[in-house]
Order: C-alpha cells, then structure tokens, then sequence
C-alpha cells in the first residue's frame, strides 16, 4: 500500500465514521457518550507496569502505559477495554461509565522461567538472539549480543527485545533495556498515532534501525555479588496493534566470564597514625578524697611538731587544700576532721582534750585558705576518746598475744567503766611499753576532704567507668582505652561503642575499619562518611583496602582519585585498576611481580590465552585453585587451537584438570556452576561421569 492509498483510506475511514457518529447521536440513549478514562496498572507485587497495550475493544485504537503505569484513552462509555502486554495476562474490562479504572495484571501461567529454552533458539524461523557471555567489569556485567529478524517479523509489526540478568541464587530479575526494531509501516502508522511526535512512544528511545543481518545491542548492569549464580535471558516477541504474534523467552548466557575474582591480594588496614588528628584529652568533673593521721604529745591539745612525720604530713596538707583552692578546675566540698585521745587517765578530760586538740588542728589547716573559701566550706567537727580495745588490737598485730588476751579480759570484766578498765591496765607489768609504744599511736586527728576537679582520668578510672557506664566517657578515654586495650575484639567492642557515642569520631572509625580488617572481616560502612579528597590518607587507603576485600569494585575505583601516588599506595592503586579492567604495563609488571598464580589470572582478563596456558603450566603446586585455574587456560587454549587434534587433546586436558580440582576441593564443582569459562566443561565431565557409571554396571 502506497502513501496516497493510505491516505485515501483514512479520509473514507473519517467519512465513514462522521455517518456512524451522526447515526449513533440519533439512535443511540443518551449514556452512550464518548469519555476519557484514565487510571494506573500494576503487577500483583503492586509495581507499575510500563509498556501494556490498552485497546479501545470497539475500534481498536490503543495506548501504552507509561513508566509509571498510568495511561489515558478515549472510549465509549459502554465500552470495552483490552489490557495486553507480552509478559502478563491479558484483561477485559467494561467501562460502564467509570473515567478511572485500575487493572492489575496477572503473570502468565507460562512464562520467563517455564518458557526458557537453553541452549539453541527453537526454530529458524523465529527472531535469533545470538547467544553471549556475561563479562565482568570491575562491578559491571557487560552483556554484548545481537538479534536477527525473520520471516515472523514485517514491515507492520514491532520487534521487541528485552534482556535481563536473572540472579539465580537469589531468584531475582534485573532488567536491561529493551531494544524495538519497528516495520516501516507499523513506525508511520505508530507516529501519526502520536500526532507526529514519536517521542510520546514510551519505546521510543530504544527504537533501533535494521542496518544490517543482525542488529547489535550492549548494555550493563552493576552487580553487588559476583559469586552469586547468574545467566542473562532474552524476552523476544514480534506484535502488531492488535496481536502479538510470536513471543518466547531464551537462554543467552550462564554464568560470568570474570577470571579476576581469583585474583590473590590482602591489603591490611593502619591505624591512624597522625597524631594531630588524635582526640585532645578532655578533663572530667570528678569527686576526688583524701586523709592523712597528724600526732599530738601526751596531755596536750598543740600538734606534736617535733614529730617530722606530723610536720610533713601537715605542710603536704595544706600543699593540697591550697593546690585545690587555686585550680579554676576544682572546687573544694567538704573538709570533715575527727580528733582523738587514748584511753589512760580520765575518760571526760580526754574527751575535752580531743575536742581541743581538733579545733587546734582544724584551725591550723584551714589558715592556709582564704576567707571567701572557708565562708562556702562546711567543716564537720567529731571529738572522740579511743579504747582499750584499739590497744589490744595493735599488741595483736605483733604478736603480743598473751599480754592481748590480758587486756582483752579487762576489758569483759569491766565492760561499762572505762577509767577502771584503765586503773587496772595501769597496773600490769608491761604497762610502760603499753605507754610509750602504743597510746601515742591513739592520740591522733584524722581528716577527710572532698573535692571537685575536672582531671584527667586514670587508666583504671577510665576502666571502671566504661564498666558502668561507657557513654560517660569522652572521645580521648575511648581512644585510650581501646589502643591500650590487648583482646582485639574487645578493643573493636569499644571502638564500636565510641562511634555509637560519637558518630562523627573519625580516629575511631579510621581505626576499627583496620581492626575489622585485620581479621579478614571489612566493613565498608564504617569509614563511609570520612571519605573524601580532604579526608587523611590512612582513611581513603583503609576504605579502598576494605571495598577491595568485599569486591565492591566499582566503588573503590571512585576514591582512587583521592588517594596519591606514593610507595605506599602505588601497590593497592595497581590492583584496583586492574580490577576495573584498566590494564598497563605497570599495573600488570606489579600485580605479575606477587606470584605465577596472578600472573596467570592477568593475562586471561587480557584475553592473552595462549600466553595464559603456557605461564600455568608453572603452577607446579597441584592445589585445587591451580588445577581449575589450569582447566580455565586449557578449554581456552582449545577454543584457539588451529587443528581439530590440537583442539581435542586441550579440551580433553581441560577436563582432566578440573575433574582433579573438584577432586581435591568439593567445591569448586560450585564455583564451576557460576563460571561461563567452566560450565560447558563441567557438564561435559558430568555427563562423562554418568556414561563411565553406566558401563560399570
């Protein structure tokens, strides 16, 4: 059909249908009117659901739903509407008047994974996605193939392509674009549609034009987990406005072709090792005590300076209180002074002589302190007259036990009269070494005083109080503690608990991300916020080390920026290139110069494989790891082979090796489920297996 005659239709079509509008305004009720309906569809998971075909039943004229899944149509309001879209269920739905109508739509009974087909597409005659590998890039799946139209697919019809990576040990579907190749009638008919504005088609960017056989595509899609087991399906289907005449979903690729992922490095962590950037100590407002014992003579209420004890004592004393009294950070509580007498002579006289003896001692050590701070301090006053008891106790500490036990039983016989417990003990033959030795030790003034003052804490202070209570400690006590701290998880406990106290503690972040890594155990979300181009260098370098170990490696490439050229770095910066896939000379001289095993690897992500075969032949260690590294080199070398022997003798060796690796190392059979260089070879060893099984029995 040629334009004119297309056009020729359409304007008897507009005839044709001003008659039938003319006659339904005569014959028809008055609700049968035309309304604009609107609404969203979704899938049952309550997504929106792009790219469904809304038809008006009646004159088939239709609309696409956008990426939100809301679309608008003209219909009658006695109307029908057909919901189609290649992956669901088809839905009917009368208008009956309503402007807003919502369908969810219902997937297939067959559909993606009952339909999938491996191996081969079916037929010649349906359209062919050229079978492919999922290649790794760093965090990027590159999925480069092509699709062939065919005997299905005319100029009247759309050719639609939609590739997805499916995650099958997760069971999740990612998709990539789609790709429409659109007949040249069905792209007119499409356009005019939209009033001449093609862009309003909701494929519109993916629409290709045939060139050529077969049509290229290549998209990418980031992947966090490497390891898991992935293939990349294409769902093809060939529609018209009305049908759609061929759809089928395909196996193109299982498994990933990404060699680096046995890469060997392990990049310790540092701590922060700028001492500018530590905390700063941060004194705390602590409640501190302290006492000493000050002598007087016998009978006398003035201290006994003769005493060099009581002296030092004294002046260390007011040393103290007049420290305290001059420290901004302190503050003096409370002073509390107990004054005693011993037992001998009369019990009321000696208690008069203790209350002197601590008005003298408290008068004495208070003068050092100015008027302001004696008038805010509360002093307590106790006068006391120790007992006999006491003595015996001391003669008990040397052992005078008979002469203990002597005066222990005065004590019971006279038990409510102490002046005749002392007559007596007067009495004993021992009584002037009792004078001289031990009474003096009775005669006395204890002094208790408290205080605040913002210090710093001790290492056992800062100990205890992390015990009872760690979010009273500062930044400067965390740090200290855990660097002084020898049980790595305990340390890594308190590092942790500092930044839950302090989230923006930077040396604390910094240095659990070198502990976490230390014990192959990174974290990446630890030092996120840190990074950055002003952040210090052990900082980027103990993120980079992380994202490297959890093969984030993407995101590691970003914040190669922010770390420079030096000899420390020069070597973790070569391995994060190299796993983006940026080789050079230099980075592969230094991933090469770390053993025979990486130099191998190297050169298969080079795509060199028959310089791979030959450096693995000096993998002499048979470990697992090697054999299947070894099996990777020999079924590529035998796809490069110029001969059939060559390529034969090299398939059958690849085999060999990895039936040797499984062998030593059960899961590497895993591994090879996941692997697109290994696959082909693991079913053919499977099946292999099974045959020589077979013929044993």
């Amino acid at each position: 059909m040629n334009i004119i005659s297309f056009i020729s239709l359409i304007k008897k079509h507009q005839r044709e249908t001003l008659v039938l509008i003319f006659l339904l305004l005569i014959c028809l009720p008055t609700n049968a009117q035309t309304i604009r309906v609107r609404g969203t569809v979704v899938n049952e998971n309550g997504e929106p659901v792009n790219r469904v075909n809304i038809t008006n039943v009646k004159d088939s004229l239709s609309v696409s739903t956008n990426e939100d899944g809301k679309y608008t149509i003209t219909v009658k309001n006695t109307g029908q509407l057909k919901f189609t879209h290649m992956n669901y269920a088809t839905e009917t739905v009368n208008v009956k008047g309503q402007l807003k109508i919502d369908v969810v739509l219902r997937k297939k009974a067959l559909m993606l994974q009952e339909v999938v087909v491996r191996g081969k597409q079916k037929k010649n005659k349906d359209p062919m996605v050229e079978p492919t590998n999922i290649e790794i890039h760093g965090n990027w799946a590159i999925v480069k193939t092509s699709i062939s139209p065919n005997t299905k697919f005319n100029s009247y019809n759309r050719l639609i392509m939609q590739p997805y990576i499916y995650n099958e040990t997760k069971k999740k579907r990612y998709y990539l674009k789609p790709l429409s190749l659109d007949g040249r009638e069905y792209n007119i008919t499409q356009t005019r549609m939209y009033d001449f504005d093609i862009k309003k088609d909701p494929l519109a960017k993916f629409i290709v034009k045939k060139e050529s056989e077969r049509v290229p595509y290549v998209d990418s899609l980031y992947m966090d987990n490497l390891n898991d087991l992935w293939r990349c399906d294409a769902i093809q289907s060939v529609e018209n406005y009305q049908h759609i005449l061929f759809e089928d979903t395909v196996v193109i690729a299982s498994g990933v072709i990404n060699p680096l992922r046995f890469l060997k490095f392990d990049f310790a962590g540092g701590l922060l090792s700028d001492a500018s950037l530590f905390p700063m100590d941060e004194p705390q407002l602590r409640d501190d005590r302290d006492e000493m014992y000050l002598k007087f003579p016998i009978g006398q209420a003035t201290l006994d300076m003769k005493d060099s004890t009581t002296v030092a004592d004294l002046n260390l004393l007011k040393k103290k209180l007049k420290d305290i009294e001059s420290n901004q950070d302190a503050q003096l509580n409370a002073f509390e002074i107990n004054g005693f007498a011993s037992p001998e002579g009369n019990y009321e006289r000696n208690k008069k002589l203790a209350a002197q003896r601590m008005s003298t001692a408290m008068q004495e050590i208070l003068s050092v302190l100015t008027e302001g701070t004696r008038a805010n301090l509360k002093p307590k006053k106790t006068a006391n007259v120790d007992n006999w008891q006491t003595v015996a106790d001391l003669m008990y500490k040397d052992s005078l036990i008979t002469q203990a036990n002597e005066i222990k039983s005065l004590i019971h016989k006279y038990p409510q009269d102490i002046n005749l417990q002392g007559r007596r003990i007067a009495k004993l033959p021992y009584y002037n070494e009792i004078a001289t030795k031990y009474l003096p030790k009775l005669r006395k003034v204890e002094y208790q005083y408290s205080f605040k003052v913002y210090r710093s804490l001790t290492a056992l202070e800062i100990k205890d109080l992390y015990d009872k209570n760690y979010k009273e400690l500062t930044k400067y006590e965390f740090f200290k503690l855990y660097r002084s701290e020898k049980d790595s998880l305990k340390s890594e406990t308190i590092a942790r608990r500092a930044l839950e106290v302090y989230p923006n503690f930077m040396a604390a972040a910094c240095d659990l991300s070198a502990m976490c890594l230390r014990r192959g155990n990174g974290d990446s979300k630890i030092l996120e916020r840190f990074v950055g181009e002003k952040a210090p260098e052990q900082v980027n370098l103990n993120q980079l080390a992380t994202l490297l170990h959890e093969r984030q490696l993407s995101r590691a490439d970003s914040i190669l920026g922010f770390i420079k050229d030096n000899q420390n770095t020069s070597e973790i910066k070569a391995y994060t290139e190299v796993l983006n896939h940026r080789f050079n000379d230099e980075n592969f001289k230094v991933v090469a110069a770390s053993g025979t095993l990486n130099e191998v690897i190297m050169l298969l992500a080079m795509k060199k494989n028959i310089s791979a075969y030959k450096k693995a032949g000096e993998l002499k260690e048979e470990t697992a790891e090697n054999l299947y590294i070894k099996a990777i080199c020999a079924n590529r070398a035998s796809k490069e082979a110029s001969d059939m022997n060559a390529n034969a003798t090299l398939y059958m060796e690849a085999i060999d090796y990895l039936k040797r690796a499984i062998g030593k190392d059960p899961t590497y059979k895993n591994v090879a489920e996941t692997d697109a260089d290994i696959i082909d070879l693991l079913k053919d060893m499977l099946s292999q297996n099974t045959n020589q099984g077979n013929e044993k029995k």
